[in-house]
């Protein structure tokens, strides 16, 4: 291990916005030294809203209102990561890692989420049939993003139970952006709920009501492999 100094550059102008002193090895990959130089900001309590921060390696750090409001974090890996009470209003997240992060609190107005939203749109026009009773699952609190199979299942893993086919016969992958964000919610989570999971469950409620107002689908028609909350 070596303290060398590492720069985190401005999202816009490219310019060096923090200057950080970070220990690791030498050949570390340039992911694992951004996400040390952001934890070395954070506690040196630096200026990190517009930074770019793409890629970064922020798995299971303590970003609790940390100020990230216009940050380019985009392909970041923020699994496990605390995001409570962040500000991320303009950020942008597209492609970023979220599962089991935190996300109470945070404010993510005007976010980045095009690719998770997109990808869950795909999915959706896929298994048009189903997304009612996606919809009705997800208010109930019948969603646990962990895992493919079970009576609460992930987004995949939903669909396949209410149109009684194999998850294996239906286009999903755990790198998907929508299994992604859906990897944030557990059973119980329903959408408003004070915490991560509720709040991706909001999202993914208000991405697929969208998705039915725009297809001309009834989002209450729910079908008959699950009943109504």
């Amino acid at each position: 291990m070596a303290t060398e100094k590492f720069e985190i550059r401005n999202r816009w102008t490219g310019e060096v916005q923090v200057t950080a002193e970070i220990n690791c090895a030498p050949d570390a990959p340039p992911s694992v030294k951004l996400g040390l130089a952001v934890r070395w900001a954070l506690k040196e309590r630096a200026y990190l809203s517009d930074a770019n921060l793409s890629d970064a390696n922020l798995s299971g750090a303590d970003l609790s209102r940390a100020n990230l409001s216009r940050a380019n974090l985009s392909d970041a890996n923020l699994s496990d990561a605390n995001l409570s009470g962040a500000d991320l209003s303009d950020a942008n997240l597209s492609d970023a890692d979220l599962s089991d992060a935190n996300l109470s609190g945070a404010n993510l107005s005007d976010a980045n989420l095009r690719a998770f939203k997109a990808d869950m749109w795909m999915t959706l026009t896929q298994n048009q049939t189903e997304v009612p009773g996606l919809i009705a699952a997800l208010r109930a609190g019948r969603i646990n993003g962990s895992q493919y199979e079970g009576e609460c299942a992930c987004l995949v893993g939903t669909l396949a139970n209410l149109s009684a086919t194999p998850y294996s016969t239906l286009d999903h992958n755990a790198n998907n952006p929508a299994e992604i964000w859906f990897a944030m919610i557990s059973e119980g989570d329903k959408p408003g709920d004070d915490t991560g999971g509720g709040y991706a469950a909001q999202k993914a409620l208000e991405w697929a009501l969208e998705w039915c107002r725009l297809s001309g689908v009834d989002p209450d028609g729910v079908p008959a492999g699950l009943d109504a909350a």
